[in-house]
């Protein structure tokens, strides 16, 4: 029966990346037998000790991706009191970029996963956002974040990509005169509601901009001054009746608007 060779991947982290590298060596050298087993969250120098005694007794190698300073450290020491092999896969390309960016790693094991988390919810809430857009998708609104009420031309869907981004799973309704609100809108917690609400002069510029685009008349109903007022007054009674928080998005830019929505649902 041939040797069957130990191999450990330790790690803060999740070990992933140890277990990875490890098993992408080892594919290199498919005549040989190797048992490959991964210990990840080591935090301190004694779980390390452990684990060098249990490769110097079966004569194993300790690959290893330690990002806090004091944990490689202690690995190598023990490494070389113990006798054992240790490859360190995260020190040279850590110690190579301090060199190159002329400043120290951050100590936070897992941080790449973190990002990659991040990364992936962000994804999650631009899909959901844009299936939420303009009053769809009221069947599963309620796994919403945040829901942005507005009549037409107040931002909801600009704004609501840019919460998105920051990882906030967003849906927009349009206020309507004449029309209630879906019931799907009625029954959801009014913490997580934010009413939008703008001057009336300046709606009916953006308003009538729009029509131009468009090859139509910027005197039409949609952007007339006394109409918008009333769609305004509506909504704004709206919200009152809601008791719901209400942004003023008049002469800003998205990231302040955005910026004032999360202050708000943070508050909560």
């Amino acid at each position: 029966m041939s040797q069957k060779f130990s191999i450990f991947a330790l790690s803060d982290a999740t070990g992933e990346l140890a277990y990875n590298f490890s098993v992408a060596a080892v594919n290199q050298f498919p005549s040989h037998n190797s048992k490959i087993i991964r210990v990840p969250k080591i935090t301190r120098k004694e779980q390390i000790e452990n684990y060098v005694i249990k490769a110097r007794e079966c004569l194993g190698v300790i690959v290893f991706t330690f990002v806090k300073t004091k944990l490689r450290h202690a690995i190598l020491d023990l490494a070389a009191q113990h006798q054992v092999v240790v490859i360190d896969v995260m020190g040279p390309a850590l110690d190579s970029l301090s060199n190159y960016f002329h400043t120290l790693p951050s100590d936070e094991p897992g941080l790449q996963y973190k990002q990659t988390r991040h990364y992936y919810k962000r994804i999650e809430a631009l899909e959901f956002t844009v299936k939420h857009d303009d009053g769809l998708g009221l069947e599963d609104i309620h796994l919403s974040d945040i829901v942005l009420l507005g009549i037409s031309r107040t931002s909801k869907t600009p704004l609501a990509i840019f919460l998105a981004y920051h990882g906030y799973c967003c849906a927009n309704v349009p206020i309507v005169r004449d029309l209630p609100l879906p019931q799907e809108v009625e029954k959801l917690d009014k913490s997580r509601i934010v009413g939008i609400t703008i001057d009336a002069n300046h709606l009916a510029t953006i308003r009538s901009t729009r029509m131009v685009k468009l090859g139509r008349s910027e005197t039409e109903l949609y952007s007339d001054l006394s109409r918008i007022e009333a769609e305004i007054q509506h909504a704004n009674l709206l919200y009152q009746k809601m008791k719901i928080a209400v942004v003023d998005i008049s002469g800003k830019a998205i990231e302040e608007i955005a910026s004032e929505v999360i202050a708000l649902m943070t508050e909560k």
